[in-house]
């Protein structure tokens, strides 16, 4: 890369650079040696509101601003792994133009998503809409060649009890074909020494008995099952002949093995599910995870305000949801790029999460934010953000380059 070293922090032979400069000039040079490196490209470029802020102008004629996005992902394609993906966060002030130049860089047909963040709450909103409250971002996420890219699958946690998970199997160490089942809220009543659901929320009141039975559920989530219609046209031969039979004989318990997958086990044609497949063991306790859908509203953006020791006015990111999009699409050692790094939360979080990294910022952040920022992700004194998440003690280092 033809830009002068200028200094160092921490280890000096890291291969994370801190570049300062205009990144269409940088992701020009970079192609050279970085071609096909990048399994993460991560941008969130300026949203083009037109407002002014303190660190950066958001004013652009969309024309201008079209043709500034044009070159720089037309830069960025080349350096993108060939299994890589890149993420695009923007509002929807430009969503739609953003979304065709999108499709004429990277092809339509390597359209993976369109994530919705949602960043904040309706409350609070003083000034007069046009329209509805806008309390989202929008992530369009695109792969760099058609079925390449494997997305790391994420789960989330649930906020509340499923209480499709309405059964509770009595007899686990029998025979699959003995099993019986209790509807969970008479267990719990019975747990706590009723004789009657109905006496038992009388006596407890309805939220102290559901809370209760929500930890019991957690606690014994290798007998709290659901029943559920299983998608008949999308099992093998075999698991539609069970099925059939299953419904012929409702009152025995079937269970077909399944090598590679887990077992089929169906009651009166549906599918018995457990609940403990769905609980995971962490330090705060059992909780309910479900698999991440394209509608990310557990990310809070509130309170983020000095995350990593800077002050950022207006579309600052919280580390959480870098950490998730790293999660979803690299590994460690893998190679992340930002070409808009404005605060740094990229390449903190990258560089927590022991991924090498490239950060190009153009602006006076560079120096004031960034680079005292990714210094305290060496050092260990910064504590915010995803530090004790992942475990981060500090260490490695990066060049600044100009």
């Amino acid at each position: 890369m033809p830009f002068r070293r200028v200094g160092s922090v921490g280890d000096a032979s890291s291969p994370n650079r801190l570049v300062v400069a205009d990144n269409a000039t940088v992701l020009k040079a970079m192609r050279p040696e970085y071609e096909g490196r990048f399994r993460c490209i991560y941008l969130d470029p300026p949203f083009n509101t037109g407002r002014v802020f303190e660190q950066y102008s958001d004013a652009r004629k969309p024309g201008d601003w079209l043709k500034m996005m044009r070159v720089r992902l037309r830069l960025m394609r080349p350096l993108l792994a060939e299994d890589g993906a890149i993420f695009v966060e923007i509002d929807d002030t430009e969503l739609g133009p953003l979304q065709v130049l999108m499709d004429e860089v990277f092809g339509r047909s390597q359209r993976v998503s369109t994530i919705t963040v949602v960043r904040s709450a309706s409350t609070g909103h003083k000034a007069k809409n046009r329209g509805p409250v806008n309390v989202t971002d929008f992530l369009l996420v695109y792969e760099k060649s058609r079925g390449a890219w494997r997305c790391r699958p994420q789960e989330r946690v649930r906020e509340t009890f499923d209480h499709a998970y309405a059964k509770f199997l009595m007899n686990p160490d029998a025979p699959h074909e003995q099993w019986t089942f209790e509807p969970l809220a008479k267990k719990v009543a019975e747990d706590h020494g009723f004789s009657a659901v109905s006496r038992a929320v009388q006596e407890m009141g309805k939220a102290s008995f559901y809370e209760g039975l929500r930890h019991f559920a957690l606690d014994h989530a290798e007998c709290v099952v659901r029943f559920a219609q299983p998608r008949y046209e999308a099992v093998s031969k075999d698991a539609q002949a069970m099925i059939q039979r299953s419904r012929e004989h409702p009152d025995v318990v079937m269970r077909l093995e399944r090598p590679g997958h887990s077992d089929m086990i169906l009651k009166g044609g549906n599918r018995v599910l457990f609940l403990s497949r769905k609980v995971r063991r962490t330090p705060e306790g059992s909780q309910i995870v479900e698999p991440l859908t394209n509608v990310w509203d557990d990310v809070p953006f509130q309170g983020i305000a000095r995350e990593g020791g800077v002050v950022f006015a207006r579309n600052k990111k919280p580390e959480r949801l870098l950490a998730r999009i790293l999660a979803m699409s690299t590994t460690e050692g893998d190679w992340v790029l930002d070409p808009f790094l404005g605060s740094g939360t990229t390449a903190a979080v990258a560089h927590k999460m022991r991924r090498h990294w490239i950060g190009i910022e153009a602006g006076p952040q560079a120096r004031e934010l960034c680079l005292p920022r990714l210094t305290r992700v060496i050092d260990a004194t910064d504590q915010t953000g995803m530090t004790r998440a992942v475990g981060w003690q500090g260490g490695g280092g990066f060049g600044v380059y100009a």
